[in-house]
């Protein structure tokens, strides 16, 4: 699932490419929004795109006349931008059409699109209640905001592993960042958030934003000296010459050398909604499920049950 830096990488290529121009035709095919365009098509036509942002891994389009459209890729989704040269054929694929003069932008595989009128976060449930934006597009990020909902009574008997994907907790992070903060900030997945202290709620409020910005602005969050070591040693990485193999620190390296300490980096399924200590979903319609954490055992002080 693409999280918040790819996100944004998303909506940072439609603004350069809508932004300021005139709609010439918005086309979908997801329920919600074939519903709303039946009766309000001709409402868009000649309106310009004002901008378009991201809030976590939300995308939201804001047209002029309090007019928006907002998608959610999910797993699979994603954007392809055109200018000039505009797409004639149409791809199964296809979720939803955005025509302006002179660009394009198309949205591939994502279930979620809405269109609509007014301010989206009071219309689509989703983004009503989300937590502050680890990426934030103005201002500093809201590290007050982030811990106040994390240490919510409904929250202190779950694991900070299930909390961090929880996007009501915090918008943004997904499986990758989830395991890179953790390991970062040298803390067992499975430890519950009531078990944290100070110094470890300090570490996550700064380095789940400065990790998502690296990612935002490198695709990588391992630093330069880090990614260099794995450039140089076939050992640290499973293939050598691949570049994507030196982006992370823990995230798909199991079975190979910890950067820090040289244990061998692990994988086990945790589960990341308990029902029985939170009424919160990590992501919304979901049922209970588990997804793959990777750690360090020994920097992170993973017990051998685990």
């Amino acid at each position: 699932m693409p999280e918040g830096p790819e996100v944004r990488k998303y909506a940072d290529a439609l603004d350069a490419v809508l932004k300021g121009r005139t709609i010439t035709s918005l086309e979908a095919r997801t329920r919600e929004a074939k519903v709303w365009l039946k009766s309000n098509q001709e409402l868009l036509a000649g309106r310009r795109v004002l901008r378009v942002t991201s809030h976590g891994k939300h995308l939201l389009g804001f047209i002029e006349g309090g007019f928006y459209f907002h998608s959610h890729l999910m797993m699979w989704g994603r954007w392809q931008t055109f200018e000039g040269v505009l797409p004639t054929e149409k791809d199964r694929r296809e979720r939803a059409r955005i025509l302006v003069d002179g660009g394009a932008a198309i949205l591939f595989s994502a279930p979620i699109f809405n269109v609509g009128k007014g301010d989206p976060y009071k219309q689509i449930e989703n983004l009503t209640s989300l937590g502050p934006d680890v990426l934030p597009v103005k201002g500093k990020f809201n590290k007050r905001e982030f811990r106040r909902r994390l240490l919510l009574p409904e929250h202190l008997g779950i694991t900070i592993g299930a909390a961090l994907l929880n996007q009501r907790i915090l918008a943004g992070l997904g499986n990758y960042l989830r395991a890179e903060v953790l390991f970062e900030c040298r803390i067992d997945p499975w430890r519950m958030v009531s078990e944290l202290k100070e110094a470890e709620l300090r570490c996550l409020g700064r380095v789940a934003h400065e990790l998502s910005l690296r990612s935002y602005l490198m695709s990588a969050t391992a630093d330069e000296a880090d990614r260099e070591r794995m450039r140089a040693d076939p050992s640290l990485v499973y293939q050598s010459g691949r570049e994507y193999g030196t982006r992370h620190l823990v995230f798909r390296r199991t079975n190979l050398p910890c950067l820090r300490c040289g244990e061998l980096i692990r994988q086990r399924r945790q589960a990341t909604f308990r029902s029985e200590a939170s009424s919160v979903e990590v992501e919304s319609g979901e049922p209970e499920r588990t997804r793959i954490v990777y750690f360090c055992a020994k920097c992170q002080r993973v017990g051998s049950d685990r």
